[in-house]
Protein backbone atom coordinates (compact mmCIF):
# COMPACT_ATOMS: atom_id res chain seq x y z
CA UNK A 1 0.00 0.00 0.00
CA UNK A 2 3.04 2.57 0.72
CA UNK A 3 4.07 1.99 -2.88
CA UNK A 4 0.65 3.18 -4.09
CA UNK A 5 1.50 6.60 -1.85
CA UNK A 6 4.65 7.71 -3.10
CA UNK A 7 5.46 10.32 -5.43
CA UNK A 8 5.98 8.24 -8.64
CA UNK A 9 2.51 6.84 -8.22
CA UNK A 10 1.10 10.26 -7.54
CA UNK A 11 2.32 10.93 -11.02
CA UNK A 12 1.55 7.78 -12.22
CA UNK A 13 -2.14 8.44 -11.72
CA UNK A 14 -1.97 12.01 -12.81
CA UNK A 15 -0.58 11.03 -16.52
CA UNK A 16 -2.86 8.15 -16.49
CA UNK A 17 -6.14 10.27 -16.20
CA UNK A 18 -4.74 13.56 -18.99
CA UNK A 19 -3.69 10.36 -21.52
CA UNK A 20 -6.93 8.41 -20.82
CA UNK A 21 -8.82 11.76 -20.82
CA UNK A 22 -7.88 12.74 -24.26
CA UNK A 23 -7.97 8.96 -25.55
CA UNK A 24 -11.22 8.86 -24.26
CA UNK A 25 -12.24 11.68 -25.61
CA UNK A 26 -10.68 10.83 -29.39
CA UNK A 27 -12.25 7.50 -29.13
CA UNK A 28 -15.68 8.59 -28.33
CA UNK A 29 -15.84 11.02 -31.05
CA UNK A 30 -15.07 8.75 -33.52
CA UNK A 31 -17.45 6.70 -32.88
CA UNK A 32 -19.81 9.31 -33.19
CA UNK A 33 -20.91 9.89 -29.23
CA UNK A 34 -22.50 13.28 -29.44
CA UNK A 35 -22.87 13.63 -33.03
CA UNK A 36 -25.97 15.79 -34.10
CA UNK A 37 -26.31 16.36 -30.06
CA UNK A 38 -26.00 20.30 -30.83
CA UNK A 39 -24.48 22.12 -27.75
CA UNK A 40 -25.09 19.16 -25.20
CA UNK A 41 -22.94 16.46 -27.41
CA UNK A 42 -19.57 18.76 -26.60
CA UNK A 43 -20.80 17.81 -22.47
CA UNK A 44 -21.90 13.94 -23.52
CA UNK A 45 -18.34 13.94 -25.19
CA UNK A 46 -16.60 15.01 -22.10
CA UNK A 47 -18.66 12.89 -19.70
CA UNK A 48 -17.43 9.55 -21.86
CA UNK A 49 -14.23 11.05 -21.51
CA UNK A 50 -14.29 11.28 -17.49
CA UNK A 51 -15.81 8.04 -17.21
CA UNK A 52 -12.53 6.42 -19.56
CA UNK A 53 -10.02 8.66 -17.01
CA UNK A 54 -11.96 7.22 -13.69
CA UNK A 55 -11.83 4.11 -15.46
CA UNK A 56 -7.82 3.85 -16.23
CA UNK A 57 -7.57 5.80 -12.66
CA UNK A 58 -8.96 3.20 -10.59
CA UNK A 59 -7.02 0.07 -12.59
CA UNK A 60 -3.43 2.57 -12.56
CA UNK A 61 -4.33 2.54 -8.18
CA UNK A 62 -4.31 -1.15 -8.57
CA UNK A 63 -1.73 -1.36 -10.31
CA UNK A 64 0.68 0.84 -8.25
CA UNK A 65 0.38 -1.22 -5.06
CA UNK A 66 1.39 -4.54 -6.82
CA UNK A 67 4.12 -3.29 -9.37
CA UNK A 68 7.78 -2.31 -8.62
CA UNK A 69 8.74 1.44 -8.05
CA UNK A 70 11.38 1.24 -11.04
CA UNK A 71 8.59 -0.02 -13.54
CA UNK A 72 6.06 2.72 -12.53
CA UNK A 73 8.51 5.49 -13.12
CA UNK A 74 9.23 3.72 -16.97
CA UNK A 75 5.46 3.84 -17.32
CA UNK A 76 5.47 7.22 -16.23
CA UNK A 77 8.10 7.72 -19.09
CA UNK A 78 5.95 6.54 -21.36
CA UNK A 79 3.01 7.93 -20.90
CA UNK A 80 4.69 11.14 -20.95
CA UNK A 81 5.86 10.70 -24.83
CA UNK A 82 2.27 9.36 -24.99
CA UNK A 83 1.05 12.66 -23.66
CA UNK A 84 3.61 14.92 -25.57
CA UNK A 85 2.31 13.09 -29.10
CA UNK A 86 -1.50 13.55 -28.34
CA UNK A 87 -0.64 17.28 -27.70
CA UNK A 88 1.50 17.99 -30.32
CA UNK A 89 -0.77 16.04 -32.85
CA UNK A 90 -3.83 18.20 -31.25
CA UNK A 91 -2.10 21.71 -31.47
CA UNK A 92 -1.60 20.60 -35.44
CA UNK A 93 -5.26 19.87 -35.61
CA UNK A 94 -5.77 23.58 -34.21
CA UNK A 95 -3.70 25.17 -36.78
CA UNK A 96 -5.61 23.36 -39.62
CA UNK A 97 -8.76 24.57 -38.17
CA UNK A 98 -7.62 28.00 -38.52
CA UNK A 99 -6.12 28.00 -41.66
CA UNK A 100 -9.62 26.86 -42.51
CA UNK A 101 -11.62 29.72 -41.04
CA UNK A 102 -9.05 32.68 -42.41
CA UNK A 103 -10.98 34.24 -45.27
CA UNK A 104 -10.04 33.12 -48.66
CA UNK A 105 -9.04 36.46 -49.79
CA UNK A 106 -6.63 36.33 -47.11
CA UNK A 107 -4.93 33.09 -47.60
CA UNK A 108 -3.11 34.24 -50.73
CA UNK A 109 -0.11 31.93 -51.18
CA UNK A 110 2.27 33.32 -54.05
CA UNK A 111 5.78 33.03 -54.29
CA UNK A 112 6.52 36.46 -55.38
CA UNK A 113 4.50 39.69 -55.55
CA UNK A 114 2.08 40.13 -58.71
CA UNK A 115 2.59 42.96 -60.42
CA UNK A 116 -0.75 44.40 -61.24
CA UNK A 117 -1.73 45.27 -64.65
CA UNK A 118 -4.55 45.45 -66.75
CA UNK A 119 -6.47 42.27 -67.62
CA UNK A 120 -7.11 41.90 -71.39
CA UNK A 121 -11.02 42.16 -72.61
CA UNK A 122 -12.80 41.44 -75.55
CA UNK A 123 -14.86 42.38 -77.59
CA UNK A 124 -17.16 40.19 -76.05
CA UNK A 125 -19.91 38.30 -77.72
CA UNK A 126 -20.71 34.84 -76.56
CA UNK A 127 -18.83 32.36 -78.38
CA UNK A 128 -18.60 28.91 -77.44
CA UNK A 129 -14.83 28.26 -77.94
CA UNK A 130 -12.87 25.45 -78.91
CA UNK A 131 -13.43 23.71 -75.82
CA UNK A 132 -13.32 23.75 -72.20
CA UNK A 133 -10.14 23.82 -69.84
CA UNK A 134 -9.33 21.50 -66.57
CA UNK A 135 -6.79 22.93 -64.05
CA UNK A 136 -4.51 20.14 -62.38
CA UNK A 137 -5.02 21.88 -59.11
CA UNK A 138 -4.13 17.85 -57.02
CA UNK A 139 -0.47 18.11 -58.98
CA UNK A 140 -0.42 22.37 -59.24
CA UNK A 141 -1.40 24.69 -56.36
CA UNK A 142 -1.65 27.89 -58.86
CA UNK A 143 -2.91 28.63 -62.07
CA UNK A 144 -0.87 31.88 -63.42
CA UNK A 145 -2.72 34.48 -65.68
CA UNK A 146 -0.77 36.31 -68.62
CA UNK A 147 -2.15 39.49 -70.79
CA UNK A 148 -2.53 38.17 -74.23
CA UNK A 149 -1.93 41.79 -75.52
CA UNK A 150 1.69 40.74 -74.31
CA UNK A 151 3.48 39.28 -77.21
CA UNK A 152 6.00 37.49 -75.20
CA UNK A 153 3.41 35.62 -72.98
CA UNK A 154 2.11 33.53 -75.47
CA UNK A 155 5.53 32.46 -76.08
CA UNK A 156 5.57 31.71 -72.02
CA UNK A 157 7.84 33.96 -71.41
CA UNK A 158 5.37 37.38 -69.72
CA UNK A 159 4.76 38.54 -66.41
CA UNK A 160 2.43 37.31 -64.00
CA UNK A 161 -0.87 39.41 -63.61
CA UNK A 162 -2.88 37.35 -61.61
CA UNK A 163 -3.44 33.75 -60.39
CA UNK A 164 -6.14 31.46 -58.72
CA UNK A 165 -4.63 29.69 -55.30
CA UNK A 166 -6.20 26.05 -54.97
CA UNK A 167 -5.75 24.35 -51.23
CA UNK A 168 -7.35 20.85 -49.84
CA UNK A 169 -9.96 21.75 -47.08
CA UNK A 170 -10.52 19.38 -44.17
CA UNK A 171 -12.82 17.64 -46.20
CA UNK A 172 -10.02 16.56 -48.25
CA UNK A 173 -11.30 18.28 -51.37
CA UNK A 174 -9.34 20.59 -53.62
CA UNK A 175 -10.99 24.48 -52.98
CA UNK A 176 -9.93 27.94 -54.22
CA UNK A 177 -7.89 29.81 -51.54
CA UNK A 178 -7.48 32.48 -53.85
CA UNK A 179 -9.50 34.09 -56.69
CA UNK A 180 -9.10 37.44 -58.57
CA UNK A 181 -12.90 39.23 -57.72
CA UNK A 182 -13.48 39.13 -61.77
CA UNK A 183 -13.28 35.84 -62.14
CA UNK A 184 -16.68 33.49 -63.06
CA UNK A 185 -16.00 30.55 -64.94
CA UNK A 186 -17.62 28.66 -67.30
CA UNK A 187 -17.79 25.61 -64.71
CA UNK A 188 -17.67 25.99 -61.17
CA UNK A 189 -18.26 22.61 -59.11
CA UNK A 190 -15.37 22.04 -56.89
CA UNK A 191 -17.27 19.89 -54.24
CA UNK A 192 -17.32 17.41 -57.76
CA UNK A 193 -14.20 18.34 -58.51
CA UNK A 194 -15.05 20.52 -61.56
CA UNK A 195 -13.42 23.82 -62.67
CA UNK A 196 -13.86 24.74 -66.17
CA UNK A 197 -12.56 27.63 -68.05
CA UNK A 198 -13.73 28.45 -72.16
CA UNK A 199 -10.99 28.06 -74.37
CA UNK A 200 -10.72 31.10 -76.77
CA UNK A 201 -7.99 30.45 -78.52
CA UNK A 202 -5.11 27.30 -78.13
CA UNK A 203 -1.63 28.51 -78.97
CA UNK A 204 1.47 26.56 -78.99
CA UNK A 205 2.19 26.60 -75.14
CA UNK A 206 -0.70 29.11 -74.16
CA UNK A 207 -4.48 29.09 -74.02
CA UNK A 208 -6.41 32.35 -74.11
CA UNK A 209 -9.55 31.07 -72.04
CA UNK A 210 -12.65 33.12 -70.65
CA UNK A 211 -12.57 34.32 -66.85
CA UNK A 212 -16.02 35.67 -66.86
CA UNK A 213 -18.68 34.77 -68.62
CA UNK A 214 -20.51 37.61 -67.83
CA UNK A 215 -17.98 39.99 -69.38
CA UNK A 216 -15.92 37.98 -71.46
CA UNK A 217 -12.61 38.44 -69.63
CA UNK A 218 -10.07 36.42 -70.90
CA UNK A 219 -6.12 35.79 -69.84
CA UNK A 220 -3.57 33.44 -71.09
CA UNK A 221 -2.86 30.64 -69.03
CA UNK A 222 -0.03 27.41 -69.28
CA UNK A 223 -1.15 24.87 -71.56
CA UNK A 224 0.33 22.48 -70.02
CA UNK A 225 -0.70 23.18 -66.70
CA UNK A 226 -3.86 21.22 -66.77
CA UNK A 227 -6.10 19.14 -69.41
CA UNK A 228 -8.04 20.72 -72.67
CA UNK A 229 -11.11 18.95 -73.34
CA UNK A 230 -12.76 19.88 -76.72
CA UNK A 231 -16.68 20.31 -77.02
CA UNK A 232 -17.72 17.08 -78.16
CA UNK A 233 -15.47 15.30 -76.03
CA UNK A 234 -17.00 16.88 -73.40
CA UNK A 235 -20.75 16.78 -74.73
CA UNK A 236 -20.18 13.05 -74.81
CA UNK A 237 -19.14 13.21 -70.43
CA UNK A 238 -22.02 15.42 -69.64
CA UNK A 239 -25.21 13.42 -68.10
CA UNK A 240 -27.95 14.82 -70.32
CA UNK A 241 -28.97 18.01 -72.74
CA UNK A 242 -31.81 19.97 -73.29
CA UNK A 243 -33.29 21.83 -76.35
CA UNK A 244 -33.54 25.70 -75.89
CA UNK A 245 -36.78 27.83 -76.24
CA UNK A 246 -34.33 30.28 -78.06
CA UNK A 247 -33.47 27.32 -80.44
CA UNK A 248 -36.10 25.32 -81.15
CA UNK A 249 -35.84 21.85 -83.19
CA UNK A 250 -37.02 18.69 -83.20
CA UNK A 251 -35.93 15.39 -82.38
CA UNK A 252 -35.15 13.81 -85.68
CA UNK A 253 -34.91 10.30 -86.91
CA UNK A 254 -31.44 11.29 -88.76
CA UNK A 255 -28.65 14.04 -89.00
CA UNK A 256 -30.37 15.95 -91.99
CA UNK A 257 -32.55 19.08 -92.03
CA UNK A 258 -35.15 17.31 -94.07
CA UNK A 259 -35.19 13.92 -91.60
CA UNK A 260 -38.24 12.85 -90.30
CA UNK A 261 -39.41 13.94 -86.60
CA UNK A 262 -39.10 11.46 -83.59
CA UNK A 263 -42.39 11.95 -81.59
CA UNK A 264 -41.59 9.25 -79.38
CA UNK A 265 -42.31 11.01 -75.85
CA UNK A 266 -39.21 11.45 -73.52
CA UNK A 267 -38.15 13.38 -70.44
CA UNK A 268 -34.32 13.84 -71.08
CA UNK A 269 -31.74 13.85 -74.24
CA UNK A 270 -28.41 11.89 -73.07
CA UNK A 271 -25.73 11.96 -75.37
CA UNK A 272 -24.63 9.11 -77.35
CA UNK A 273 -22.36 10.34 -80.40
CA UNK A 274 -21.38 13.68 -82.04
CA UNK A 275 -21.26 14.19 -85.78
CA UNK A 276 -20.16 17.73 -87.26
CA UNK A 277 -22.84 19.94 -85.79
CA UNK A 278 -24.95 17.38 -84.65
CA UNK A 279 -25.68 15.14 -81.81
CA UNK A 280 -27.24 11.58 -81.63
CA UNK A 281 -29.16 11.16 -78.50
CA UNK A 282 -31.11 8.77 -76.33
CA UNK A 283 -34.66 9.29 -75.55
CA UNK A 284 -35.33 8.49 -71.86
CA UNK A 285 -37.92 8.26 -69.35
CA UNK A 286 -37.53 10.04 -65.74
CA UNK A 287 -35.67 7.23 -64.43
CA UNK A 288 -33.21 7.36 -67.36
CA UNK A 289 -34.61 4.10 -69.24
CA UNK A 290 -34.10 3.88 -72.72
CA UNK A 291 -36.69 4.65 -74.80
CA UNK A 292 -35.64 5.42 -78.43
CA UNK A 293 -32.86 7.02 -80.03
CA UNK A 294 -32.42 10.57 -82.22
CA UNK A 295 -30.80 13.28 -83.97
CA UNK A 296 -30.48 17.15 -82.42
CA UNK A 297 -28.23 19.84 -83.63
CA UNK A 298 -25.98 20.84 -80.88
CA UNK A 299 -23.88 23.78 -81.94
CA UNK A 300 -24.96 26.44 -85.00
CA UNK A 301 -22.73 29.22 -86.66
CA UNK A 302 -20.30 28.64 -83.89
CA UNK A 303 -22.43 29.35 -81.07
CA UNK A 304 -23.58 26.21 -78.45
CA UNK A 305 -27.47 25.83 -78.90
CA UNK A 306 -28.45 23.64 -76.43
CA UNK A 307 -28.32 23.36 -72.61
CA UNK A 308 -26.31 21.02 -70.83
CA UNK A 309 -26.26 19.42 -67.31
CA UNK A 310 -23.24 17.54 -65.18
CA UNK A 311 -25.47 15.84 -63.43
CA UNK A 312 -28.43 13.73 -63.10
Amino acid sequence: MKKALKGSSFLFYFLTIIVFFILGAMFSGYMGVGKNQGLAGATILIGYALLYAFGALILAIILAGRLKTKIIVYTNFILFIVLSILLFLGYMRHLELERDKVPAQQKQITPKPIPVQPVHNIQFEKVMGQGLFSPNFSANDKLYFYSPSNPNAWNGLGEVIDSLVFYKNHNGQYDIQYAPPYFFPEIEKLDYDWLMLKVLTSGKHMLEVEVNKETGQSVLIDKFSGHLIYWPEFILNINSVEILDAFPQKVLVKPLENASINTRPYDFLQPIAVRGDWLKVKLTDKDFSSLDQGWIKWRSGGKLIIRYSLFS
